[in-house]
């Protein structure tokens, strides 16, 4: 919790299992767990209990995303598959394109597309929850696509960031399937989140500076550069209310940072300080 400080342990794994990704629900108490063995298993977090393991894929579970009842499931095999979690059967539809590992995926906010990044250097955006074919594929990253947030602000927008061979953040039209802008940030991108109460892009990085930086969109002008990690950033969350993100390093230590402004406020000051 990040107003009290307590931790609470939700659950253990099989010794031979580790947990691999984390999503919750848009809405509720439910937590979904990929693994390195390959299941996605549903946890009511309230209960606490698992209400549900769910089959598929062959190796790791590394990326999750939720569409009201939809979930997402991004593997090292390669394989995305579309599980509806009210049906009996494990998932419903896979969708194949990716080369190589599932590394990042997020939902449009009209639950209409889904964006997802592979290990191949290549960014997917796939059609409606039944559809099997991409709408689109994005080649111009040289490194693996991890990072990838839509706008909250404006349909079809959609940013993407590269590994350290590219180290890049792109910004795509999704609706016409072309690429707007490229800005190389000069270290890799591992998490990329938009600000919903304003047109603001917080980025976190690996090698080599292993910082957060907050943009402005679309002048993509630094608002603020955030250090203290002391290793690559690899995980990123936003608080509901849109101000506060968390961060989770190679290092071993969670960070929660003030970054983003309230709903009514105009202006980002960011707090460099951490609680």
């Amino acid at each position: 919790s990040a107003c009290t400080s307590k931790v609470t342990k939700l659950c253990d794994l099989q010794p031979d299992d580790t947990i691999c990704s984390v999503a919750w629900t848009q809405r509720g108490s439910y937590l979904a767990v990929g693994t390195n063995l390959g299941e996605v298993q549903i946890w009511d977090v309230a209960a606490p209990r698992c209400t549900r393991t769910m089959s598929g894929h062959r190796t790791r579970v590394g990326t999750l995303a939720w569409s009201s009842a939809l979930l997402s499931s991004g593997s090292r095999d390669r394989n995305i598959l579309q599980r509806d979690v009210r049906a009996p059967q494990d998932f419903q539809t896979k969708l194949q394109g990716h080369k190589s590992e599932v590394c990042g995926m997020k939902w449009s906010y009209d639950d209409k597309e889904l964006a997802s990044g592979g290990n191949d250097n290549h960014l997917f955006v796939w059609g409606n929850q039944t559809s099997t074919n991409a709408l689109h594929k994005f080649t111009q990253h040289t490194a693996a696509v991890k990072a990838i947030s839509w706008s909250p602000h404006q349909h079809g927008l959609l940013a993407s960031g590269g590994g350290t061979a590219d180290r890049c953040i792109r910004f795509w039209n999704t609706t016409t399937g072309t690429p707007l802008s490229c800005m190389d940030t000069g270290s890799q991108v591992c998490n990329l989140a938009w600000s919903k109460n304003v047109n603001e892009v917080v980025s976190t990085h690996g090698y080599s500076q292993n910082q957060i930086i907050v943009w402005r969109y679309p002048s993509m002008s630094k608002l603020a550069t955030l250090t203290g990690h002391t290793l690559r950033v690899l995980y990123l969350a936003v608080s509901p209310d849109g101000q506060t993100i968390v961060t989770g390093a190679g290092d071993e230590t969670l960070r929660f940072w003030n970054v983003f402004p309230g709903p009514k406020s105009q202006s980002s000051i960011p707090d460099q300080s951490v609680w």
